[in-house]
C-alpha cells in the first residue's frame, strides 16, 4: 500500500507492514540514517518488540490486572499497538513523540488497529511526557525506553513515572561506547569506564543497569534485573522497580567493577564502590583493565525468564527466533558473572577450537558450573577459574 499527500495527507509514501497481530503503515523508503526519517521504523527491532510482548504477557500474570503502559518515544507506534493488541491484561497505553508526523502516524495506525480504546499518543517531549505521569496515582506499571542511541537522557524521568513493583524496560544502541569503543563517550553518558574484552556485550548491559541503579538510588528506589539481552545491535533490560530507602541500598550494593588480565585472562568482580581497585592481576602480576562502576549483580531471575518463555504458546505469531533467545536465557540464568569468548580464547592461545558441547561437557565433568550464552555462539559462561579453562581446552585439543 503507499500513499502520498493525496492518501492520507501525508508528505511522504507510506507502505503496509505486518509485526504481530498489528498492521502498521510506516514510510516506505527507510533512510539511510534513521534520525532522518520522517518517521522512525526500525524493522530490526521487531525480536526487541516480539520479547517485550512476551515480557508484559507474564509480568501481567503475576497479578497485574489492566496494566497501564508507557512508550514516550513512539515513533509509528507499533510497539504500543502491539501491546493493546497481544497483551489481554492491558488497561491503557500511553504514546508520545515530539514529531507531529509520528503523532499523526501513530492515531492513524492506532485507527486502523481499532485500539482506540486502549492508546492515546501525545505530541510531547518524552521527559515532559514521563513527568506528567509521575505523581503519586499517575504513575505506570510499565515503562518502556526505546530510543534512537542512549537512554540516559530519559532514565531519571522514566524512574520517576514507574509505580513501586512496576516494570522499567530500556533498550541501548549505543553499543559502540558501552562496549569500550569510545570510552568518553561512555563515561559521559552512563558514568562509566568500558572494556574492550571478548564479554564486551555482558560489560555493556552491567554499566547499562548500573546507570540506572544509580539514577533510582536518588528517588529512594532499587531496581531488580528480570530478563536483560544484547541482541543485534543493541542491549535491552527489564527491570523491576521498588520503591524505599532499603531497596535502593539493597541495589546500590551490587555496584561494583570488573577486572580483567589481557595477559592469563582470568577475571575478578569487584564488589562495592569504595574497596581497592588492585590494578596488578593477582596470578601472573600483569596490568589489568577495570570496567566500571557497573552493575555485578544477577542480569536474569530464571523464574521470570521461564514464564516469558511459557508465553510463547499463547502467541504463536511471535518469531521463533524469540523462543530460541529466551531459552538460552533459562539455560544460562544461574550462572556467574562474565562468560568466555572461546574463538577468541583459541585464537589467543593459539589452538584450534573444540566445540562448545564438548568444552561445556568436559566442564561439567571436572566439577564446574557451565552453559552456553546467548551474548556469544560460541561463548561459554561458566565458574571455571581461567587456567582451569584453559588447561581443559588443551586436553580437548591435544
Amino acid at each position: 500500500i503507499s500513499m502520498g499527500m493525496s492518501g492520507g495527507g501525508f508528505p511522504f509514501e507510506l507502505k503496509e507492514v505486518r509485526e504481530g497481530l498489528a498492521r502498521v503503515l510506516v514510510p516506505a523508503e527507510e533512510a539511510r540514517a534513521p534520525k532522518r526519517a520522517p518517521v522512525f521504523y526500525n524493522p530490526i527491532m521487531a525480536l526487541n518488540r516480539d520479547v517485550a510482548v512476551l515480557v508484559l504477557r507474564a509480568f501481567s500474570k503475576a497479578g497485574r490486572r489492566g496494566l497501564r503502559a508507557c512508550e514516550p518515544l513512539c515513533g509509528c507506534g507499533v510497539r504500543g499497538i502491539r501491546f493493546a493488541l497481544e497483551v489481554p491484561d492491558i488497561g491503557e497505553v500511553v504514546m508520545g513523540d515530539l514529531n507531529p508526523n509520528a503523532v499523526r502516524l501513530s492515531e492513524e495506525n492506532v485507527r486502523r488497529n481499532g485500539v482506540q480504546e486502549k492508546v492515546r499518543v501525545s505530541l510531547s517531549d518524552a521527559n515532559v511526557l514521563l513527568t506528567s505521569l509521575s505523581a503519586p496515582g499517575l504513575r505506570l506499571d510499565y515503562v518502556d525506553l526505546d530510543p534512537f542511541g542512549s537512554p540516559a537522557p530519559f532514565m531519571d524521568s522514566a524512574v520517576r513515572a514507574t509505580r513501586s513493583r512496576g516494570l522499567l524496560a530500556l533498550t541501548a544502541t549505543d553499543m559502540a561506547p558501552l562496549c569500550g569503543v569510545h570510552v568518553r563517550s561512555c563515561l559521559r553518558k552512563y558514568g562509566a569506564i568500558p572494556m574492550r574484552v571478548g564479554y564486551s556485550k555482558e560489560i555493556a548491559i552491567r554499566i547499562l543497569l548500573g546507570a540506572l541503579a544509580r539514577v533510582a538510588s536518588a528517588h529512594d528506589m532499587g531496581i531488580r534485573p528480570l530478563l536483560c539481552h544484547a541482541t543485534d545491535h543493541y542491549a535491552r533490560a527489564y527491570c523491576y522497580i521498588e520503591r524505599g530507602p532499603g531497596k535502593a541500598n539493597e541495589s546500590s550494593s551490587k555496584l561494583g567493577y570488573i577486572a580483567h588480565c589481557p595477559s592469563c585472562h582470568e577475571r575478578e568482580v569487584i564488589h562495592g564502590l569504595a574497596g581497592h581497585l588492585e590494578g596488578r592481576c593477582p596470578s601472573c602480576g600483569s596490568r589489568r583493565l577495570i570496567s566500571g562502576p557497573l552493575w555485578t549483580g544477577n542480569l536474569f531471575n530464571k523464574g521470570f525468564c521461564r514464564a516469558v518463555l511459557g508465553e510463547l504458546g499463547g502467541a504463536p505469531w511471535v518469531s521463533p527466533r524469540a523462543g530460541r533467545l529466551l531459552a538460552r536465557l533459562v539455560e544460562e540464568a544461574e550462572g556467574p558473572p562474565t562468560y568466555y569468548a572461546i574463538h577468541r580464547l583459541c585464537d589467543d592461545l593459539g589452538i584450534a577450537m573444540p566445540s562448545t558441547g564438548s568444552l561445556i561437557r568436559a566442564l561439567r565433568e571436572q566439577g564446574f558450573w557451565a552453559s552456553r550464552t546467548h551474548f556469544d555462539p560460541q561463548g561459554v559462561r561458566t565458574d571455571a577459574p581461567a587456567g582451569e579453562l584453559i588447561r581443559i581446552l588443551r586436553g580437548l585439543v591435544g
